[in-house]
This record gives structure tokens, sequence and C-alpha cells, in this order.
């Protein structure tokens, strides 16, 4: 299995310099100045498209989610990156019929309109989990829209088991049962990261997790592909996940 880290292209060097103890490195496109730091790095680079942290919605603001889309696909070229991945949609609203295929429509125009062919699109929570409240607005949760996402627009899949883990609770249905669902769309890439419900933490180390460690490298040993670490950046406790991961 290869495992690699997630840092952002914002992140000091002290990160930078080293993080030669992973497989690869997944850099956040936060701005084009510290891509440039990285591609003089000796590392496999996979690129994340700025989310909605930073405007991203394609549903929503579809023009300023194709700006932060082209720059992971330059980020990307310059890098040699084997993988972009890219966030779908929220739409402030629980999704029904009309909205679903709204947000799909939203998405695979996106897509298509990047010329990128590596592009992997990312499984979503059930519920904004990262703002502090219950408020049902995020879509491709479900392994039916997921499905359908990645058919329409011919892309790729990034699985995330936190935002499975976080769906599950939330749903109140069985986190195993909702991963392999999400597996049997075959996915090309894994994030992994810890989440504590009781406390709205979530990217906590996998080691301080309501997933267990060891459910989490059973389902991505069997699945055999690559997983990149979104943990708190301690070098020393990722190179401690890294090894975890790999062991046989």
């Amino acid at each position: 299995m290869r495992v690699g880290i997630k840092l952002w292209s914002t992140n000091p060097d002290e990160y930078v310099d080293n993080a030669g103890f992973a497989d690869f490195v997944e850099v956040m496109a936060a701005e084009m100045r510290g891509i440039r730091r990285f591609a003089r790095r000796p590392y496999s680079y996979t690129v994340h498209a700025p989310h909605e942290s930073f405007g991203f919605s394609p549903l929503l603001n579809y023009a300023r989610s194709k700006k932060l889309l082209e720059r992971a696909v330059k980020a990307a070229r310059l890098l040699k990156a084997d993988w972009i991945i890219m966030h779908n949609v929220n739409i402030n609203a629980k999704p029904n019929e009309k909205t679903a295929e709204e947000a799909v429509k939203a998405v695979v125009r996106l897509v298509k309109s990047s010329g990128a062919g590596n592009i992997l699109i990312e499984n979503s929570c059930s519920y904004t989990f990262f703002k502090g409240k219950d408020a049902i607005n995020y879509f491709g949760y479900t392994p039916e829209h997921m499905k359908e996402l990645l058919q329409r627009s011919g892309a790729g899949f990034c699985l995330d088991l936190e935002h499975v883990a976080v769906t599950s609770h939330h749903l109140g249905t069985d986190f195993g049962k909702e991963a392999n669902a999400l597996i049997k769309l075959k996915p090309d890439y894994f994030h992994l990261s810890g989440t504590r419900h009781a406390t709205r933490k979530h990217h906590t180390s996998i080691f301080d997790s309501d997933l267990a460690p060891d459910t989490a490298k059973a389902l991505l040993k069997k699945a055999g592909k690559p997983v990149c670490l979104e943990t708190p950046i301690d070098v020393e406790q990722r190179k401690r996940e890294v090894a975890f991961l790999k062991k046989r």
C-alpha cells in the first residue's frame, strides 16, 4: 500500500523538507508560489483543488469554482501529479430530485470544462460537521449520487473514510456498510484521518479517532489503492501513522 501525507502550498519549509518518509505528497493548491517550491523537491505528488473554504461549489458559484480548479490543474502539471482531487458541491438544502440533478449537472460541466483526464471526485459528508451545526447541505455522500457523478463526469473516485464515518454517525447507520457500498464503486484513491463526534473534531490522528485504526487499515489493505493521511501536521506522529498502515 502506498501511503502519502497532505500538505498545503502555504506550509512552512520545515514540513515541505521533511516529507520524504511518505510515498507521495498531496498538495492543497492554496496558491501557486508554494507549488513552485514543492516542484523543487524530489517527491511524487497528487494535488487537491481548493475546496469550499476557498469558495468552491460548482452549483452555488460556478465561475469561482472554475478558477480554483484551473489553479489545481496548473499545479498538477507543474508537479507532474498523478491525480487532482476535487470536492463536489454544497447545496444549502437537503438533496431532493431537483437539486440532485442540478448538482450533478454542475459538477459534470466543471469536470469536462477542465480538460484534465486525471480528476478524482471526493465523496462528501451528510451534514456540516465542519461548521459545528446540523445543517444538511452537502451532496455526493450516498453511493447512488456518487455513482451518477462518476458515470456522467467520467472522473475517478477518491473515497474519504472520515467523511463516511461522519455520515454514518449522523444518519445512525453502520460505518462498515456505508464504506463497503462506496468501495463497490472502485475508488482509485483514499483519504484517511480521525474524527471525534462528541467534540466535533475532525482531521485528528488515526490513533485519536472514533474510527478504529485497525478497521480503516483492513479496508485499505483490501482495496490496495493509495491512501493519503489528512491528519495533523506533526512529522513524528505522521511517521508512526505511515509505519502502522504499511506494516504487514
